[in-house]
């Protein structure tokens, strides 16, 4: 088996540099055990469940695999301090933060000895991540699903920039589908890579058929940001997200905006397996898309394809 030592998976003690992107519905325990089953990290969505409902799931997911995993928190949400303590008292290795500032769980983190990456889309909220105790970050590009900066900094450019600002342990996330994009976040400087998108188009993903499907028909440019005026979020073009888009062109109200735009129809997609009237989430990376492997033979097949890439690489270089 192929192996990619870097200080990420020394760090976490895992096998391979790949983790699952934190996603509600989808990173639950089955799926984030068969990454870290694979050699990878699974880190798992929290945002859909309470205290308890997460220790109930940290504790099947601890049923379903022996490696480590994480959990990512959302900052900002009322949630958050809950989860935090939870997660520190289930020893929990390696937890991300997002949507927020990292500034009141960071610490909680530093002084319980557990990781925490704090997802980021520039190199001044890295900075900020960084001054308030976070261990390492998650540099997401504005290629990747879900919710964006208004800023739209792309994977290539955003990583190195954080790398070299921060200098702490650095993923890379946003438009990272294959082995190529693992060795080019590695020659960025990055320990590792975080995938959404491609984890969902797998056997073990618990999303409907007809998502998968719909993933499998994407190219590159069919997907769109919503909400642009209330928080973007990077969808698949469709009906569901033409009527928000055109929702947005009527008002400027926030309020009014976020009861139309955002994650209340993704269950009929994700669930339900209606892609035409349901939010379809997905990156640019869906132009990829172009099987449903097994979770592990997905990360590995990765894994020597960035190894084979970096070898071909070194090959070219003169001395």
């Amino acid at each position: 088996m192929t192996r990619i030592s870097t200080p990420l998976t020394d760090l976490l003690g895992i096998e391979h540099p790949v983790c699952l992107g934190p996603m509600g519905l989808i990173s639950v325990p089955s799926m984030v055990a068969a990454v870290s089953n694979a050699g990878g990290l699974g880190i798992m969505g929290t945002a859909n469940y309470d205290t308890e409902a997460l220790r109930k799931a940290i504790h099947e997911t601890r049923s379903l695999t022996e490696r480590p995993f994480g959990v990512s928190i959302m900052a900002g949400f009322p949630s958050a301090e809950g989860h935090a303590k939870l997660a520190i008292e289930e020893r929990v290795p390696f937890v991300t933060t997002s949507a927020g500032s990292p500034k009141r769980l960071a610490p909680m983190f530093r002084e319980a000895g557990i990781e925490c990456f704090h997802v980021v889309p520039t190199v001044a909220l890295a900075m900020k991540a960084k001054q308030a105790g976070a261990t390492g970050i998650v540099a997401e590009g504005a290629e990747g699903a879900s919710f964006k900066s208004r800023d739209e900094v792309s994977t290539l450019v955003l990583v190195p920039q954080v790398v070299d600002a921060t200098g702490l342990p650095v993923i890379a996330a946003g438009g990272i589908g294959d082995g190529r994009g693992l060795a080019s976040a590695l020659c960025l400087g990055a320990g590792g890579i975080q995938m959404g998108t491609r984890f969902i188009a797998t056997q073990e993903s618990p999303i409907h058929d007809n998502y998968k499907e719909k993933l499998l028909d994407m190219r590159e440019t069919d997907t769109r940001m919503v909400g642009r005026k209330s928080g973007p979020l990077r969808v698949a073009i469709n009906p569901c997200s033409d009527d928000m888009m055109e929702f947005e062109a009527l008002t400027d109200e926030p309020q009014e905006l976020r009861k139309k735009i955002g994650y209340h129809k993704f269950p009929a997609a994700a669930l339900q397996g209606d892609t035409e009237n349901g939010l379809v989430v997905a990156g640019q990376i869906a132009g990829m898309v172009k099987d449903l492997p097994a979770v592990g033979d997905l990360v590995t097949g990765i894994v020597d394809q960035a190894a084979a890439t970096l070898k071909k690489a070194d090959a070219r270089v003169a001395g």
